[in-house]
């Protein structure tokens, strides 16, 4: 055997030694990086908790303001000069039927009151929204696993729960109900009839703003054999003004829902 075909021990070592170097630098690099990545995921979850926080009070804030305007139109209103305000409300099907909607409440706010109130209720929901959709993320991830592993399981059927309960929470934040859910201390209210007609008295002067939600039973829709009930729900908040006259009708339909676009509904929704 030659020199040059000799197995060099000392070599041998040396690469060795230089390959466990190796070696341990990459699993001190992703010792850091993942130590990285958990305290970038603790501080966006700090972050993200803060915003909540600071959203919470905000939304306090601006209930408490729409209080205040509301409790002052009332008295307003109860000396101003007073107009009427009619309408109907209604609704059409794709089949074009037309749909009155008796026993809706409707009722009358203060414009100002309820710019306030929408707009905080507006921020509330722009910082709950990515919140819950990050979580949401995570429990599909959690779905799709334990669907992989066996999709009749009872931990399937937990993480497929989870996931949908997170969905409609987030969901619900598009949703007018969600908006709804605050309408309080309105200045009046009313009640339509059988032909889903009102009339309320507003006063002459000022912005106001006429809210009204509404459902109705749609029938069924099958999947396969089984029929599953069809609600639909409606909403409206339509600015309205008398501009000194002393009557107006505005009526309630699918062309100014919340969930319709392109129309001065004061807010727009998914549902």
């Amino acid at each position: 055997m030659s020199r040059r075909d000799s197995v060099d021990p000392a070599k041998i070592e040396a690469e060795a030694a230089a390959a466990r170097a190796a070696q341990d630098k990459r699993i001190e690099e992703q010792k850091a990086a993942e130590h990285q990545r958990i305290e970038e995921q603790r501080a966006a979850e700090r972050e993200r908790a803060e915003r909540e926080k600071n959203a919470e009070s905000d939304l306090k804030r601006s209930l408490d303001q729409f209080q205040v305007a509301e409790q002052r139109a009332v008295e307003i209103y109860q000396n101003a000069k007073k107009g009427t305000l009619s309408g109907q409300v209604f609704v059409s099907s794709e089949k074009a039927e037309n749909f009155k909607l008796g026993a809706v409440r409707v009722s009358l706010f203060a414009r100002d009151a309820i710019d306030v109130l929408l707009a905080g209720l507006k921020t509330y929901a722009d910082v709950k929204i990515p919140a819950l959709s990050a979580s949401l993320d995570v429990a599909k991830a959690a779905s799709n696993q334990s669907d992989a592993a066996s999709y009749f399981s009872e931990a399937a059927e937990k993480a497929r729960n989870e996931y949908q309960k997170i969905r409609d929470k987030r969901d619900s934040y598009y949703s007018g109900s969600f908006y709804f859910s605050y309408l309080q201390s309105a200045i009046a209210t009313v009640e339509t009839d059988a032909d889903g007609k009102f009339i309320m008295d507003v006063p002459k002067g000022g912005s106001f703003v006429i809210a009204a939600k509404a459902q109705r039973y749609a029938g069924k829709t099958y999947v396969g054999e089984i029929g599953i009930d069809i609600t639909e729900h409606y909403y409206w908040i339509q600015p309205v003004s008398l501009e000194g006259q002393q009557q107006r009708v505005q009526n309630l339909s699918n062309n100014n829902l919340t969930s319709t676009e392109g129309t001065s509904s004061l807010i727009h929704t998914d549902d």
